[in-house]
């Protein structure tokens, strides 16, 4: 079991970086991500930064996606990172946030097939076979096997996690979503020796100031949820798109308003109680617990909270 953090500042500043991996490590976090997003600081150098100013918590990109940087490039980027911290590094992989589409107009149809190509060449890698094949070229930095974190809220990205990551990341997943989306991950990852560690990161509202930012995230995962699910919200079609192109022209706050209080209450938790979170981890079969961190001044209180649902999975 562990305690995760991803950094959920919107593009932090690196001192910002900085200062939330180190109170997270000072309060005990075992692994701390940072966003791979196209129009902020670049994640790789961020960590390179963050890698210099830790000692023990793990880091990694959380998460980064197949369709930006070639996998050359993000295997390399590993291997680099590796350099400065060690066994320290994992890498995240998930399909890419609306930006990819609605910015970058790069579709992202065949998204499982991307990630499980990404995860493959990493782990061959890693195993000393080549980049490439039919060249042979092979990396002429060493790459050490290092954890996969897979996250997802389509049914093929959360199969694909369960057949294939060391990790599945359960972010912003509806409550009424949630045994279905842990029934597809365990059934892809049947016959493996080692299923995936299950992490679980519920979006708690544990004052007002958090249940802004937990909204932001919420907002994101309202049109990213599976249809069934978005329908009973009221959310379907031209909303979804309406939703979508608020995001990426204007961000969260051009968008929160538009999206159905249904939705939001499936997603938010209002009561921050440990024992109550603890009993719908343990009924999910959740092994970890993930923690949004806004800022490095609240991250070590969140982290504590964490710690303590963690003890009662």
């Amino acid at each position: 079991m562990s305690v995760g953090v991803i950094g959920h500042v919107m593009d932090p500043s690196i001192s910002d970086a900085v200062a939330m991996a180190g109170a997270a490590e000072a309060a005990g976090a075992d692994w701390m991500g940072f966003a791979d997003a196209f129009w902020w600081r670049d994640v790789w150098m961020e960590l390179a930064i963050i890698a210099q100013h830790t000692h023990t918590l793990e880091i990694g990109p959380a998460m980064t996606n197949p369709y930006l940087r070639h996998r050359f490039h993000t295997v390399a980027a590993l291997a680099t990172l590796q350099d400065l911290a060690g066994e320290r590094v994992f890498v995240g992989i998930a399909a890419g946030g609306s930006e990819v589409s609605g910015a970058a107009h790069i579709s992202r149809a065949d998204a499982p097939a991307r990630v499980a190509e990404l995860i493959e060449v990493i782990r061959a890698v890693s195993n000393g076979r080549p980049l490439d094949g039919a060249s042979g070229r092979r990396l002429d930095v060493a790459l050490a096997p290092l954890p996969v974190l897979v996250a997802g809220r389509g049914d093929e990205m959360l199969r694909v996690g369960g057949a294939l990551a060391d990790r599945v990341l359960l972010w912003s997943v509806p409550d009424t979503d949630l045994d279905r989306s842990v029934g597809l991950i365990t059934q892809a990852a049947e016959g493996r020796p080692q299923p995936p560690e299950l992490v679980w990161a519920p979006l708690v509202a544990h004052d007002e100031a958090t249940r802004t930012s937990i909204l932001n995230a919420a907002v994101y995962a309202s049109i990213n949820t599976n249809r069934a699910i978005r329908s009973e919200w009221g959310l379907d079609g031209d909303l979804v798109e309406t939703i979508r192109r608020a995001l990426v022209s204007g961000g969260t706050r051009a968008a929160i308003d538009l999206v159905p209080a249904a939705a939001l209450a499936d997603l938010v938790i209002d009561d921050p109680d440990p024992d109550s979170v603890a009993t719908r981890g343990r009924a999910i079969g959740a092994t970890s617990i993930v923690v949004p961190c806004y800022s490095s001044d609240t991250v070590g209180a969140h982290i504590a909270w964490a710690r303590e649902v963690e003890t009662r999975l």
